[in-house]
């Protein structure tokens, strides 16, 4: 991602919070006895982008992060106090839980192996296939950035434990739908106004989304493991039709060779 992308998030406009927002980050910037050039260097971002944050300019989630990382500082330390409702979010676990969780880990590792063997010579012979090609292209590398792909398993982990649909967020939030869905896979690099949104939907900290930084609460790890399992829960249909697949392919195949 180029610098002038990572900055061309801001209609023009600042709000109170960014404002304060840049004040924040440049008390912290000058404690640190950092100016704008050393900060730049740290981040790869450009003298125009930092200064106009530290100005109450809007700003895209990954920019901040960045600026974040370099301070080595936690969200809670730069981000202006909410002026949404926070509930606390219940990631308990119970020992049922536990139990079940590990079992189908167990499970798991009963196949893993075969699996791993399974995907592997998929991959082999889909190579293989694109090597007879002259003009096969290979397979492009993942554009998202981690940051963000960790965004929206924290937003989706947050959606699943609050019980609310895309749908849902997307209304409270005042989004469309596809827009939340490619926030949630890692597609979306939103400005700090948008998250904002997005916090006061969930009623959640805006700093609980920023994960992979300082000063995260413990109760996400559970809220975390929630939400994976949900999400291979969510693929049980698809291991079923591809196990559906490799039969009827099996079953066809032995009789075109007999």
């Amino acid at each position: 991602m180029n610098k002038k992308t990572e900055t061309q998030v801001s209609d023009g406009q600042s709000s109170d919070y960014l404002l304060e927002l840049g004040n924040r980050l440049k008390e912290v910037r000058e404690g640190k006895d950092m100016n704008v050039m050393s900060l730049c260097f740290t981040t790869d971002l450009s003298v125009g982008t930092i200064s106009n944050i530290e100005r109450g300019k809007n700003a895209s989630y990954v920019t901040l992060y960045k600026i974040l990382s370099a301070l080595k500082i936690s969200a809670q330390q730069i981000l202006p106090r909410d002026d949404h409702e926070v509930i606390p979010i219940d990631a308990e676990t119970t020992s049922g839980d536990i139990e079940k969780y590990q079992e189908l880990i167990r499970a798991y590792g009963k196949v893993a192996e075969p699996l791993k063997s399974l995907i592997g010579t998929m991959d082999r012979l889909s190579r293989n296939e694109n090597d007879s090609e002259p003009n096969a292209a290979e397979a492009p590398a993942d554009p998202r950035e981690p940051a963000l792909i960790e965004l929206g398993d924290r937003i989706r982990d947050i959606r699943l434990a609050r019980k609310l649909t895309v749908a849902d967020l997307a209304l409270a939030s005042k989004n469309n739908a596809s827009v939340i869905q490619l926030l949630e896979v890692g597609f979306r690099n939103p400005s700090v106004e948008f998250l904002k949104r997005i916090a006061a939907a969930l009623q959640v900290e805006m700093a609980d989304l920023f994960p992979g930084l300082p000063g995260q609460h413990e109760s996400f790890n559970a809220l975390r493991v929630l939400g994976l399992y949900s999400c291979l829960q969510s693929a049980r249909e698809q291991i079923s039709l591809f196990q559906m697949h490799f039969n009827a392919f099996e079953k066809i195949n032995k009789a075109s060779i007999n």
